[in-house]
């Protein structure tokens, strides 16, 4: 990897995690302070919604947005272009939200999902303003000017949503988090972008985009059903409540698993799709992000199932200690996610985005098992058996890499090794720690200190990670120009 493009790819995966660590956290935030006052319940609501509203974000995007990125040679057309069909694909598909409200909410047998996804429906549309001035950050790796855009409005959304919710707004403050970060967002993409739309629709940059973007809106789709039929199925087949505890279980493990892996898609995507002819290049490029993912996310989601039970009842309070044990249990299957995607962003940069459509396929195929158990048995057999399935599908997207760049799975597997094994020991001395007697509050703040120590000694002195350093150094740098 050359200095520049190591020394971009460092700084955007630094940005990007800054973005994630800052917007998002102060989202996590409101949702903890959120979670404090609202019951289960408004948020099994909001979960009823995700499958329609992920969905319809999908159509709206289309695929552009990856084509878009991917493209190497672009004009003010193809930008133009992809705005405006946007924007028509996000009115209709709130026109198709608004009047099949009154459906959904029968079906549910919850009678306020009705002003609920109409309100939250209006969030396409405004989204719709905003994509294009984000593809061109992410074509620059400027990830810096979208992690203060992020800072600014998931406050002010945060705190619009936390005022509402002690005023008694109960699940409308849960929409207002939503929207009204998103708002906030395109508003702000606005101001600081010198693009802006003007009036040519090109036919010909279309059909160029839509021929590749295609593949990747029905893998889009495949995807979104993947990830929220089990919240379609439990929502329908128990109860508001019990969706509400598998919605906490699954935001805390997506704080970790969804945030590494949407770090890593938009910092190496523009990457590995710059580099795309240069067969050993991209292959020391992917492992690089490989075995960044790796350490990252590993060590994160042992970590945090290690310390399950002390979080949630500490940072949410005793009404969620269900979501402990569907927790733990999610971890396991969160393991995988970073991977399929680090695997499935190096195919699609590589121009491969028909064999993302065929994995999707295979994965949407494959989830219907957990929801034959979630069916039959229960909440945990669901989640269980999404354990097993996460990982036949990495080896199978393992193996699909190995194809498409030449990196073998048994080196893959070489290379994701070392990790995995600090981060089970880690995990296990944690863990062991559940035994003592004391406040949670304090039983997690050791735990937390027990196993940042362990990492760092063990990447130190017995495993001494290329990743790891880096990652420090990273870190070391940013705090000294903060220092400055």
């Amino acid at each position: 990897m050359s200095e520049n493009l190591k020394a971009k790819t460092a700084k955007g995966v630094g940005w990007g995690f800054a973005d994630n660590i800052l917007g998002l956290g102060i989202t996590a935030v409101a949702n903890i302070i959120l979670a404090r006052i609202l019951s289960p319940a408004d948020f099994g609501i909001i979960g009823m919604t995700a499958i329609f509203m992920t969905l319809s974000t999908s159509l709206v995007d289309s695929g552009f947005t990856g084509a878009l990125t991917r493209k190497k040679d672009t004009v003010k057309a193809d930008f133009d272009t992809v705005f405006y069909f946007n924007l028509a694909v996000s009115c209709l598909l709130y026109a198709v939200l608004f009047f099949c409200s009154p459906f959904i909410a029968r079906f549910f047998r919850e009678p306020i999902l009705v002003p609920v996804i109409r309100i939250l429906g209006i969030s396409l549309i405004i989204n719709a303003f905003g994509i294009v001035q984000k593809i061109i950050l992410v074509r620059r790796i400027d990830f810096r000017t979208q992690a203060w855009i992020s800072l600014v409005s998931s406050f002010a959304a945060a705190v619009a949503a936390v005022a509402m919710a002690f005023y008694g707004f109960g699940v409308w403050s849960l929409v207002v988090l939503q929207v009204g970060k998103l708002a906030v967002n395109t508003i702000l993409l606005w101001s600081v972008s010198r693009w802006h739309p003007g009036l040519c629709f090109s036919r010909k940059s279309f059909r160029d985009m839509f021929s590749f973007g295609s593949r990747l809106l029905i893998t889009s789709i495949i995807s979104t059903i993947w990830s929220e039929m089990y919240s379609f199925i439990i929502g329908k087949m128990y109860s508001s409540s019990v969706l509400g505890q598998y919605s906490r279980a699954d935001k805390v493990k997506n704080m970790v698993t969804s945030n590494v892996s949407s770090v890593m898609q938009k910092v190496s995507y523009p990457v590995l799709a710059s580099i795309q002819d240069e067969g050993e290049r991209q292959i020391n490029v992917y492992r690089k992000v490989l075995k960044t993912t790796v350490l990252i996310s590993f060590t994160a989601v042992f970590g945090v199932w290690a310390v399950a039970g002390p979080f949630i009842l500490t940072v949410f309070g005793n009404q969620w200690l269900p979501a402990v044990d569907y927790l733990r249990i999610m971890c396991f299957s969160g393991l995988f996610l970073p991977l399929m995607m680090c695997s499935a962003n190096v195919i699609n940069a590589d121009g491969r985005s028909d064999i993302t459509l065929v994995l999707e396929i295979l994965k949407t195929v494959m989830g219907l098992i957990p929801v034959v158990f979630g069916i039959i048995f229960s909440v945990e057999a669901l989640l269980w058996s999404m354990v097993g399935v996460s990982f036949i599908l990495f080896v199978v997207h393992a193996a699909y890499v190995s194809k498409v760049i030449h990196y073998s799975v048994g080196r893959q597997l070489a290379d994701i090794l070392p990790t995995l094994c600090v981060s089970i020991v880690m995990a296990l001395i944690v863990n062991a720690m559940n035994m003592l007697v004391m406040p949670q509050w304090l039983l997690l703040l050791l735990q937390i200190c027990a196993g940042g120590t362990i990492v760092v000694l063990a990447y130190e002195f017995v495993y001494k990670s290329t990743e790891y350093r880096d990652i420090k150094n990273e870190l070391f740098r940013l705090i000294r120009k903060i220092g400055k």
